[in-house]
């Protein structure tokens, strides 16, 4: 069946389907996304709507605190579809757009400690939703593998613009863009080096930090937009090379220098990849470094671009990393900045054990 988009729909999908490609440095190339799950929020409602799975003027349900939630809003209001998000903290703005677009928001405030963190108080919140929701549709971001799938024509696009591309960084939440679109670059290229960027809190790479900055505890779930306290299913950790662990300081601090150098507003998950790409990027002038940038800053005009907030936490942000510290396994991850040569292993060959949740309670 043909997508029931709106007239001015394609144009709205063209623009926030492909990333715009900054040159930062002589060698460091960003793929600077507004709005980076637009992508696979589309690809799903679209084979759903094309299979059946999903009615025309049908109901969508998904748990999501930003650019999927946000994506989803979108798409279902060209779509005319119903949407219901079960959501965490949000800023002001992020409501205001959610619930402008028609979205019916059920909020999450904590986690309450409980298995997972606030990802699985989400989920838990959802099935409770979708049981009286029979014939709603669930895009599954977190497991689905459309997901990645959907970033085959951006991985297409980068191949015929930058066939000379050596190495790909981007930070991780659900998997599915860096390895959506490395898995498509490594097939043209096997040498291709896969850096996997993630948060000092999350159990993504089988990380259980001891100690972690007290800024990265407290706005773990504040500003969450990478990293998780749930397995993610996207993941091919077969495709990684290695994983560094970045405290949301040194992506503060990145995103401000990456304002002033350019005047571009980005959110934390891009100062995470851009302080690791500008870093191998210098480390390796001969290689061509991509960097994924996935979220605009406009989201978080009432967090790190507000010198209120900012100024409670003065103290962390004088703290700065210029180098990774190597680390022999996941374990070994702290406060700082963390990197491990991941070695494209399973992820039981790293850590012993299958990917599981952030323990109950879990608060280092």
């Amino acid at each position: 069946m043909d997508v029931p988009e709106k007239s001015f729909g394609a144009n709205v999908v063209e623009a926030l389907a492909f990333p715009q490609l900054v040159q930062v440095t002589q060698n460091l190339v960003a793929a600077k996304f507004d709005l980076m799950k637009f992508t696979p929020a589309k690809r799903i409602l679209d084979n759903a709507l094309a299979s059946g799975q999903l009615r025309p003027g049908g109901h969508v349900i998904e748990s999501s605190s930003g650019t999927f939630a946000l994506a989803l809003a979108i798409l279902c209001s060209l779509y005319d579809l119903r949407l219901t998000l079960v959501t965490g903290p949000t800023s002001q703005i992020v409501r205001w757009r959610l619930e402008n677009l028609g979205a019916v928001l059920h909020m999450v405030h904590a986690s309450n400690n409980c298995e997972g963190g606030i990802q699985q108080a989400r989920l838990e919140v959802l099935a409770e939703l979708r049981s009286s929701m029979t014939d709603s549709f669930w895009p599954q971001q977190y497991t689905n593998p459309l997901n990645s799938f959907a970033y085959r024509p951006i991985a297409e696009q980068l191949i015929l613009s930058h066939p000379e591309i050596d190495t790909i960084i981007g930070t991780v939440g659900s998997g599915g863009s860096l390895f959506g679109i490395a898995s498509v670059l490594q097939q043209a290229n096997p040498d291709l080096e896969v850096i996997a960027v993630d948060h000092n809190r999350s159990v993504i790479f089988g990380a259980q930090a001891k100690r972690i900055s007290k800024m990265c505890r407290e706005t773990f779930e504040q500003i969450l937009a990478m990293g998780a306290g749930i397995p993610m299913g996207n993941v091919n950790f077969e495709l990684c090379d290695e994983v560094h662990w970045v405290p949301v300081p040194k992506m503060v601090q990145k995103v401000q220098d990456f304002h002033r150098r350019t005047g571009m507003l980005v959110g934390p998950s891009s100062g995470a990849a851009l302080a690791v790409a500008e870093w191998r990027a210098a480390q390796v002038p001969s290689r061509l470094v991509l960097a994924i940038l996935p979220d605009h800053g406009v989201r978080y005009v009432e967090t790190i671009f507000n010198p209120s907030w900012l100024s409670t936490w003065t103290k962390d942000l004088t703290r700065d990393w210029r180098t990774p510290t190597d680390i022999a396994s996941p374990a070994e991850v702290s406060d700082g900045w963390c990197r491990f040569k991941w070695g494209r292993r399973r992820y039981r060959h790293i850590t012993g054990n299958d990917p599981a949740p952030r323990p109950r309670g879990y608060n280092p």
